[in-house]
């Protein structure tokens, strides 16, 4: 890997993304290298498709949208059904044999959403059809362990600095970014609220990526808070569902049936050098 993965121009690159509207954390990214781009989920909405479609289309990409309906992978996710995340690995696995790329981005594990960090171990899984690619975690958004409520956007935790890469946008990038932010992605700001409406232009100019680290790792290890357990405590407790999905009880068990007998490289310890998709041991 180069020692900047941002610094070669004309390599293949794939990004994989979990909802529709992921791909605005790098939109300075795709109109710089203009990857091909693969959407997993409708995101809970056709409409969230459409504003995907729309923003892409304004800077003349194109993505590929699998259309899992979102709903299923949270019922997938409570009856910890190895086999539905199996067959979602299946056709991410076709679509990176047919683009062989040597980079691959997708969602980074940010315990925000299950739907999100499920991303990381999907990708690992069907990134046996490209050995040779690079994975990088792609940050959308993460809450911070405080005594308050606050979250950060689009950034990778200081305790994951040795393997993070930033990228400056143009003035022209910043502009269209901004734009189809305020301007299609409206379903993403009514979703995120008032903090992705107040991200400044400023922070939007810097895009950042992280080296691919371990599926497993502990939310206090990484300064994230485990922010989806306690929201869906409060959404029971006011009767909106019934089930809570937890990360030990319903993310690690689909987690480890997905890489079961596989190993990947691990980027969490200061120490780890880049490498491929490969070294790190899942026994645990």
């Amino acid at each position: 890997m180069t020692s900047d993965p941002l610094s070669a121009d004309s390599i293949a690159r794939l990004m994989i993304f979990g909802h529709p509207a992921h791909e605005l954390a790098l939109f300075g990214f795709l109109q710089r290298f203009r990857p091909q781009i693969v959407i997993v989920t409708d995101g809970g909405s056709e409409e969230r498709i459409r504003q995907s479609r729309a923003g892409l289309d304004s800077i003349g990409l194109e993505a590929t949208y699998l259309d899992f309906s979102e709903n299923d992978f949270y019922i997938a996710l409570l009856r910890r059904d190895v086999s539905f995340f199996e067959a979602v690995a299946d056709c991410l696995r076709a679509q990176i044999a047919a683009s062989n790329p040597q980079q691959i981005f997708c969602d980074a594990i940010e315990f925000y959403n299950p739907v999100h960090d499920i991303t990381l171990p999907l990708v690992l899984r069907a990134a046996e059809a490209a050995p040779q690619a690079e994975l990088f975690e792609v940050p959308l958004v993460y809450q911070t362990p405080a005594t308050d409520e606050r979250y950060e956007i689009q950034r990778i935790p200081a305790t994951s600095a040795q393997r993070r890469f930033r990228q400056h946008l143009t003035a022209e990038e910043l502009r269209a970014k901004v734009r189809v932010r305020d301007e299609i992605y409206l379903s993403l700001r009514d979703q995120a609220g008032p903090e992705f409406s107040a991200v400044t232009a400023e922070h939007l100019a810097t895009e950042e990526i992280a080296l691919a680290g371990d599926p497993f790792v502990s939310p206090l290890v990484t300064g994230r808070d485990l922010r989806y357990e306690w929201r869906a405590r409060l959404l029971k407790q006011a009767g909106s569902i019934d089930e809570i999905i937890t990360r030990a009880g319903h993310f690690i068990p689909i987690a480890r049936g997905l890489l079961a007998n596989r190993s990947i490289s691990s980027s969490d310890s200061p120490h780890a050098k880049p490498s491929r998709l490969q070294s790190h041991s899942l026994a645990k």
